[in-house]
């Protein structure tokens, strides 16, 4: 099972030189982990572009999907799995 959240949830993370997520800070924890998948959304261009780098995320205690808002940098939690 998973959660989505709509709207995403901003978080803090600390990222690789690639870009790629090792730490996220979410609901006042530090998880230590990595980017397991990656794939990327460019969407709407011509209208309300969308444009992201998501990762399926994987610490010991936590598995999610965040991604980087590839227009303003901002990080956000899109989904978190039991």
């Amino acid at each position: 099972m998973s959660r989505m959240y709509v709207p995403a949830r901003a978080i803090e993370v600390e990222a690789d030189g690639d870009g790629c997520p090792l730490a996220v800070r979410w609901r006042g924890a530090v998880y230590q982990g990595e980017g397991r998948n990656h794939w990327r959304v460019h969407t709407e261009w011509w209208e309300n572009e969308v444009w992201r780098d998501y990762y399926l995320w994987e610490s010991r205690d936590l598995l999610c999907e965040v991604y980087r808002d590839r227009l303003s940098g901002e990080w956000y939690l899109h989904r978190v799995y039991d």
